[in-house]
């Protein structure tokens, strides 16, 4: 009987040791694709992005957007960028918002779009602001407004995106 459990006790540390040897971290996902493992990459950050991870979500959606590591699809790829951006991820935010602007993966709706850029441009991200400006100056899913338009990307410009500083240098100098 001893000898039972002491057999049923190192089994079970076998298979605990064995299943967590198996588990891959986000870290090890993201260093496969940096090393052109795009493949291995893939297969580390599903299940991961699977389980809710935003960051994994995140990688994810850009494998499934360029089609690496797996087929390129346009609807998977907006699918895991929108639940990382549910989960706080500002670069997720400023993708969903890009894919509703456009109707990458999804239904174009610029309303959509404006509340993502404004959700990524009130955590600093410089490409949002650009994006949120650029719907108020042409009303698109907001309603037309120069002054928002103007603030906006004047704090892209202000943050360093190059964009957002030549669309300024442009409008003033006419």
């Amino acid at each position: 009987m001893k000898f039972l459990s002491l057999f049923i006790g190192l089994m079970f540390s076998a298979v605990v040791f064995s299943t967590a040897s198996f588990a891959s971290t986000l870290e090890e996902g993201y260093e496969a694709i940096r090393s052109g493992k795009l493949e291995e990459g893939f297969a580390i950050l599903s299940p991961l992005a699977e389980q809710g991870d935003a960051d994994a979500q995140y990688g994810v959606a850009i494998l499934y957007k360029e089609g690496w590591g797996t087929d390129q699809n346009d609807q998977k790829s907006f699918e895991n960028y929108e639940k990382a951006a549910k989960q706080g991820h500002v670069n997720a935010m400023f993708y969903t918002a890009s894919d509703y602007q456009s109707g990458t993966g999804v239904t174009q709706d610029y309303s959509a779009a404006a509340k993502w850029y404004e959700q990524a441009s009130n955590k600093g991200h410089a490409a949002a602001m650009y994006g949120l400006g650029s719907l108020y100056y042409n009303g698109l899913g907001v309603e037309r407004d120069d002054q928002v338009a103007n603030t906006w990307i004047t704090k892209s410009a202000d943050a360093g995106f190059a964009l957002a500083s030549e669309f300024l240098k442009q409008r003033f100098m006419k």
